[in-house]
């Protein structure tokens, strides 16, 4: 996905995004970082960090001691990741494209549901593993094969009745199904020269009501699929999704994921 374009996006769905935050993106950011361990001190970056799910208790972990740098395109969730963090001295919020962000070395650098939106998913995680010092650490949360994978082409389809030329939301084709188990996301680090690599496999499933379907849908990458669409068809597209749902009888929502760390080679 082109960096500006997701911009748009995700400052686009920020109200959304934010109905989720609690329930969603905030306990998964903090199991990511109770993986990643962030030390007292330690400097990280927080690519592709949202509104701060992961670079908060990141920055509750290094201390005032510590240094979070976290980085994203989407101008509307940085600012309510600036919320999240008042008083946060060490945390710094930041718009830029990850992918030409430049800094000292970091001690950890994670990344979280963030690599498949690259336009490259090698290069790019190859461009974030640049910036780790030797010795560091490179953490992907990313989603495990579950009913995501699911939801998404029902989203996808929903919205090609009024738009066919819809693209996926998520970067390339098959980003996400190339790291969905922990032998693939395994086999990936290792190619990008990464060692010692561990995969925590979380669970985590919640009951999924329409119209949070809706919102979801609205709060996230999907809200792609709806560029360019007026309010009717949009409303539409809202019906086809919801009826495709319980055509597919999906009630809840499965968001279990994949946290994976490896070091770079001192």
């Amino acid at each position: 996905m082109n960096p500006e374009f997701a911009g748009g996006v995700f400052s686009a769905a920020g109200a959304e995004f934010a109905d989720w935050y609690a329930r969603l993106w905030r306990p998964l950011g903090e199991l990511t970082v109770a993986v990643t361990r962030p030390a007292p001190g330690d400097r990280v970056l927080d690519a592709c960090c949202g509104s701060g799910a992961s670079a908060v208790p990141a920055a509750l972990a290094v201390g005032p001691s510590g240094h979070v740098d976290a980085v994203d395109v989407a101008e509307g969730l940085l600012a309510q990741g600036r919320a999240h963090a008042a008083g946060l001295t060490q945390l710094e919020f930041t718009r830029h494209d990850v992918l030409t962000w430049t800094a000292e070395p970091y001690d950890l650098v994670q990344c979280v549901y963030g690599v498949f939106f690259f336009p490259d998913m090698d290069a790019g995680a190859r461009r974030l593993v640049s910036l780790v010092r030797p010795g560091g650490r490179f953490a992907v949360t990313t989603w495990r094969r579950s009913n995501m994978a699911r939801i998404v082409p029902i989203a996808q389809a929903a919205a090609a009745a009024e738009r066919p030329e819809a693209d996926r939301p998520d970067g390339r084709a098959g980003g996400p199904e190339r790291i969905d188990t922990p032998e693939k996301l395994t086999d990936w680090l290792t190619g990008l020269g990464l060692t010692g690599i561990t995969v925590e496999p979380v669970e985590f499933v919640q009951p999924l009501h329409p119209e949070d379907a809706w919102k979801l849908y609205l709060g996230a990458a999907m809200r792609a699929f709806l560029t360019g669409l007026d309010e009717a068809a949009v409303a539409r597209v809202k019906e086809r999704f919801l009826a495709g749902l319980a055509e597919a009888g999906i009630t809840t929502l499965d968001c279990g994921s994949l946290i994976a760390v490896g070091r770079v080679p001192a």
